[in-house]
This record gives structure tokens, sequence and C-alpha cells, in this order.
């Protein structure tokens, strides 16, 4: 490793230990963000953790019948970035999703932002008004400003939904108690502050 990746490397592990001293207690519940739009054109379903994504999204697909579901497919599928993977547009349908509403979108890009980049083209090809993106809760600050950051003017608004029945159920007032919450937890705390550095992405605006 050079001499500027290992400084870089220990600016950010002081940035994050920073944050975490900081947000002590919140750090969990502060990733966790819920914002609403109005008759969305499309609910987004981000990929991986399918296992508590997919039925969410069938459920805001029932709420929301006119709106399309956009499944994102990475340029790799692993077991750990697409659980489940080639049975998913399967299982909206037995969950009551017509076949019709779904879309299967390739990425050209990888992790959050790339899925971004993958709803953009395809707002900018099939226009959409309003996206709700539905992933984990942790997850969903940096998604929501992710996706409001790349897809800009292409949608109007951009709204994210929280999975309502995370599995394993999840504990913010105590993240740091549980070792799956804690792993989450700092593994996104890295990740949004990659996403600053590297695309100027800043997820507490």
């Amino acid at each position: 490793m050079s001499r500027i990746r290992r400084r870089a490397a220990v600016a950010v592990l002081a940035t994050i230990g920073a944050l975490a001293l900081w947000l002590g207690r919140d750090a969990g519940a502060s990733l966790i963000v819920s914002k609403a739009v109005t008759d969305p054109d499309a609910i987004v379903e981000l990929a991986s953790h399918e296992w508590e994504r997919l039925p969410a999204a069938a459920r805001l697909a029932a709420t929301y019948p006119r709106a399309l579901v956009l499944l994102t497919l990475p340029e790799s599928v692993t077991a750990f970035n697409c659980h489940d993977c080639g049975r998913r547009a399967d299982r909206l349908v037995r969950a009551g999703v017509a076949a019709e509403r779904i879309r299967v979108l390739p990425l050209m890009a990888s992790g959050t932002r790339g899925e971004a980049l993958a709803v953009r083209d395809y707002a900018r090809a099939q226009p959409l008004r309003a996206v709700l993106v539905v992933t984990s809760p942790y997850h969903t600050r940096r998604a929501l400003a992710t996706f409001q950051h790349v897809l800009g003017d292409a949608v109007a608004e951009v709204g994210v939904a929280p999975v309502s029945e995370p599995d394993p159920p999840l504990h913010p007032e105590r993240w740091w108690t549980v070792p799956y919450d804690t792993s989450y937890v700092r593994y996104e705390w890295a990740a949004t502050l990659y996403y600053w550095v590297r695309y100027g992405i800043w997820a507490f605006s």
C-alpha cells in the first residue's frame, strides 16, 4: 500500500472513530430515514437482502397498483449482491404483482450508485415523475442521498421506504450490543464516508 493510500485509510478510520464518538447511541438510528412520495411511477427494489426487500416491494406494489417495479441486476451476480436473483420476478408474481409491471435493470456500475445510474438511464428512456426506493433500514439514508444526487432532474421526486420487517430484526437504539447491527452500522458509516469522498454525495445535508 502506498504512503498516500495509507494516509487516506488512516484518515477515514479516524473520521469513522470521531463520528462514532460524536453520535454514540444515535449512530444506528441516524442511518434510518423514510421519505414518502405521492403516487410513484416506479418502486425500485435494490438488489441484495431480497428475503426482506422483495416482500416490502410487493406490499408497496399493492398500495400503488399503477407503479412499475424495477429490479436492479448486478454485472456479476453473487449470493451476496443479489440473493435468489433469478427467482425475484417469479416471487413478486406469486405475491400478486403482475408480470407486465416488472422490469429488470442491468447495472453497468457496482453498488448503490450503479443502481441509481441504471434507474436514471431508464427514466430518461421511459420518463418517470416519482420513484420510491425500497431498501433495508440502515441503508436508507445513503440510498436516498445517492438516488437524489444521481437522478437529479431526471426524476422530479425521489423517496425511500425502509423495510418494515427486517430479517433479522434490527436494534438501532442499542446497535453496539448486537453483532449483526454492529457490523451493518459500521459498514454503512464507512460506505457513507466513501461516497462523500469518492462521489461528493453527503447523506446528511
